[in-house]
């Protein structure tokens, strides 16, 4: 009995040395900064709180700070990337709201070389009295987006919302299984079970990217279904408020000549059209570049700086005509 016990002992101290020494190895050597499943990770457990309402789920935390994917990741108290701003415009000034997932956040671009920044900065350069703050939360969808700005953007009285949509937009609303110690506090294991997802997708049933984003539009989806449902509350909004609300088109940057999901683009459009919003593609600010350049890593194809300044442009020659209508009738953003 006792030397059974004494067997016992010893192999869960093995297995606990063996545990650290991994884990202290992958800190040491696979923990670079820019390894995509880690950096997500203190993403989620550094800059990410809970939201346990049912249409929010996750949210910004306020004044975090972090590194991901080796660039300074802020929020202020409202959970928006960047520094404080007031509740209210100063007189005469535009404000401009950003929501959006981590396509708008700029998961692995530096906040000054976001697009929500550089439009601001671009504008103010051109003499345009404005102001603005990013919205965007990573792995955030339509109806997510929706119930923060009801809750928090809107408090901040913008004019204008550039609210970006992306094609994983249609997802539905994420889960949120119950967290182990180790899912919190180990990165070994987040290496781990990301490899292993990673193969089971490659090697398994689970379709490959291009008919996972096209099956989230069949008509009976149920993210579709409320993804248009949250358009059309967005179209409500902007026409019992008058903030002018426009729809940016961000494509999926694998392929983009020819681009593979313009039938989805198509389908987003007409929804965006039912709920009276203007809708702007972004493709053509991109589609001649080479794919993999926008990228912020090979096998991360979020958009980089590049691809943020090239957004950039696109956007601000819509929203110029907004401005000078602001500048007309409300003296705002001239």
């Amino acid at each position: 009995m006792k030397s059974a016990l004494k067997n016992i002992v010893l192999v869960a101290v093995v297995l606990v040395v063996c545990g650290l020494l991994l884990e202290a190895m992958t800190r040491l050597f696979v923990d670079d900064g820019m390894t995509y499943e880690l950096e997500m990770w203190k993403y989620a457990t550094q800059v990410k709180e809970r939201d346990f309402r049912p249409d929010m789920g996750h949210k910004h935390g306020a004044n975090r700070s972090a590194s991901l994917m080796s660039v300074p990741v802020r929020t202020e108290a409202h959970g928006f990337r960047g520094p404080a701003i007031g509740e209210q415009a100063a007189p005469g000034v535009a404000r401009i709201a950003f929501v959006g997932d981590s396509t708008t956040m700029g998961w692995g671009v530096a906040e000054q070389d976001t697009f929500a920044h550089l439009v601001i900065d671009k504008l103010a350069r051109q003499g345009r009295k404005v102001d603005g703050f990013n919205e965007g939360v990573g792995n955030w969808n339509t109806a997510q987006e929706l119930t923060n700005f009801k809750d928090t953007g809107m408090k901040m009285k913008p004019d204008i919302v550039v609210l970006t949509y992306f094609i994983n937009d249609g997802e539905p609303m994420p889960t949120y299984p119950k967290e182990s110690w180790l899912d919190l506090h180990s990165a070994a294991w987040i290496v781990l079970n990301y490899r292993l997802d990673s193969l089971i997708r490659q090697f398994g049933p689970r379709p490959d990217w291009r008919h996972y984003y096209r099956n989230l539009y069949r008509d009976d989806a149920p993210g579709w279904q409320a993804t248009q449902k949250a358009l059309g509350e967005f179209g409500q909004i902007a026409k019992s408020t008058g903030i002018k609300i426009i729809v940016f088109h961000l494509p999926e940057l694998r392929e983009l000549e020819p681009y593979p999901f313009q039938d989805v683009t198509d389908k987003v459009k007409k929804a965006v059209d039912a709920a009276g919003l203007p809708f702007v593609d972004l493709l053509p600010t991109v589609e001649k570049m080479d794919p993999s350049s926008l990228w912020v890593t090979v096998p991360d194809p979020h958009p980089n700086s590049k691809a943020d300044a090239a957004f950039t442009d696109g956007m601000i020659k819509q929203l110029l005509p907004v401005l000078d209508d602001l500048c007309r009738t409300q003296q705002k953003g001239c």
